[in-house]
C-alpha cells in the first residue's frame, strides 16, 4: 500500500535533491524541466504569495515512487481572490515544456491513484491546472480512468517541433527541402563573403556565465523591440531566475549558451539545455542591424551541426509553430493542459475561461 507525505517548506523540498533526481531517471518523464535544479531554482526566485505542495509517494518501506511537483497559487480579478489552485512548479512566469508527475515506470498507475485521491480528500483547492503534459505521457493516458466520474478537462495547449539528428551532418542537409538547403549554403557564403572573420562561440567558463547571460538578455531584447515586445526577459526576477540556472547547469555540463561572434563582436545567440544526449532550444537573441545577413538562421544551423558532431540524438526546438522551425522539421509532439475542477467556483470559471478562448479563436477566424 502506498503512503502520501506532504512537503510544505523549503527545507523539506532542499533536502528531497538526491531521491528527486534518481526517482527521474527511473521515469519515463525525464526532463531537464522536471529537475530538482529547475523546479527548486524556480521556487526560490517566484515564490512570493503561493505556497508549497509537493506530494511524495512512498511504497511500505519509504522507497519513493512519485512526486507530484506542485505549489498553491492565487487567480485575482479585479484583486479579489477568487480560486485556490495548484499548478505544477517551473511554469509562468518562466516557461517549462514536458512536464508531469514524476513516477517509477511501472508504478504509474497505482501512484497516480494514490495522488489523486489525496488531492480530493484535501479540500484547500479549487482548481488544479496541470499544464504542458506530454500527450504521449503515461498520466495523460491513465488519468481519464483514474478520475472515474470526478470533474476534469483536457485541452491541447502546445506544439513542440523537434528533429532527429542524424550521425553526419550531410544527412541532416539532405532531409531539408532543396529550396531551405540553397538558403542556408548562400547566408552562411554571403556573411562569410563580406566578413571572413566569423565564429561560433559557446560559454564554458563560470567566471563568464554572468557577462554571457547579460549580452543573452541584450540581444533577445533587441530583438524582440523591433516588433514592440518587451521579450521573456523583461522582469528582474526572471533574469535573476535564469542568471541562477545557467550557472547550475554549467556546472553540472547541462547549459549550451552559443554566441554567433562576427569580427569580434557577438551578434546572435542561443540559449540550449542539454540533457538525456538531446539539446533544447530555450530562447535566443540577435543584433537587429545583423538581420538582413541572416544570422540567426545560420546560428541555428551552426549549432545543429555542433549537435550532430557532438552526438546529440536530438534537437528540441521546445513550444512554438514558428516558420524558422517548420521549415527544418516535420515532427513534432503535442501536449496539454489538463484541468481538474474541486469546487463550483473552479466549475463556473472553466465555464467562462472556454467562452472566452472560443470567442477569441473565432474572432481570429474572420
Amino acid at each position: 500500500m502506498l503512503s502520501i507525505k506532504r512537503i510544505i517548506t523549503q527545507n523539506e523540498f532542499s533536502r528531497l535533491k538526491d531521491d528527486w533526481n534518481v526517482l527521474l531517471k527511473k521515469s519515463k518523464c525525464d526532463t531537464i524541466f522536471l529537475t530538482w535544479e529547475w523546479m527548486y531554482t524556480w521556487w526560490e526566485c517566484f515564490k512570493d504569495n503561493k505556497q508549497l505542495f509537493i506530494l511524495t509517494v512512498h511504497e511500505e518501506n519509504e522507497n519513493l515512487v512519485g512526486i507530484a511537483p506542485l505549489c498553491v497559487d492565487r487567480k485575482r480579478i479585479c484583486g479579489i481572490t477568487v480560486l485556490h489552485y495548484l499548478r505544477f512548479l517551473g511554469t509562468l512566469p518562466t516557461s517549462s515544456d514536458h512536464l508531469d508527475f514524476i513516477i517509477c515506470e511501472k508504478k504509474e498507475e497505482v501512484a497516480l491513484i494514490a495522488i489523486i485521491d489525496y488531492l480530493f480528500h484535501e479540500n484547500s483547492w479549487d482548481l488544479c491546472l496541470l499544464s504542458n503534459i506530454p500527450v504521449s505521457s503515461q498520466m495523460n493516458k491513465l488519468l481519464k480512468e483514474v478520475m472515474g466520474n470526478r470533474p476534469f478537462q483536457s485541452k491541447l495547449s502546445q506544439v513542440c517541433f523537434y528533429i532527429p539528428l542524424p550521425t553526419r551532418i550531410e544527412e541532416f542537409y539532405s532531409s531539408l527541402t532543396g529550396k531551405m538547403r540553397n538558403k542556408v549554403k548562400r547566408e552562411q557564403k554571403v556573411l562569410h563573403k563580406k566578413h571572413s572573420n566569423f565564429e561560433l562561440v559557446i560559454c564554458k567558463k563560470p567566471t563568464d556565465i554572468d557577462n554571457a547571460m547579460e549580452k543573452l538578455f541584450v540581444l533577445h531584447e533587441q530583438r524582440w523591440k523591433t516588433m514592440n515586445h518587451k521579450g521573456n526577459f523583461s522582469k528582474s526576477s526572471i533574469k535573476k531566475f535564469h542568471k541562477k540556472i545557467a550557472g547550475l547547469f554549467l556546472e553540472s555540463n547541462m547549459l549550451m549558451l552559443y554566441f554567433l561572434r562576427v569580427q569580434g563582436k557577438d551578434v546572435a545567440t542561443l540559449y540550449t539545455f542539454k540533457y538525456n544526449n538531446k539539446l533544447c532550444y530555450y530562447q535566443s537573441g540577435r543584433d537587429p542591424e545583423w538581420s538582413k545577413e541572416g544570422v540567426g538562421g545560420i546560428l541555428i544551423n551552426l549549432v545543429i551541426e555542433d549537435a550532430i558532431n557532438k552526438g546529440y540524438a536530438e534537437f528540441d526546438f521546445l513550444r512554438g509553430k514558428e516558420d524558422y522551425k517548420t521549415r527544418l522539421t516535420d515532427k513534432k509532439r503535442e501536449e496539454v493542459d489538463i484541468f481538474i475542477s474541486n469546487s463550483f467556483n473552479s466549475r463556473i470559471y472553466l465555464l467562462f475561461r472556454n467562452l472566452y478562448h472560443k470567442i477569441r479563436q473565432s474572432r481570429q477566424l474572420l
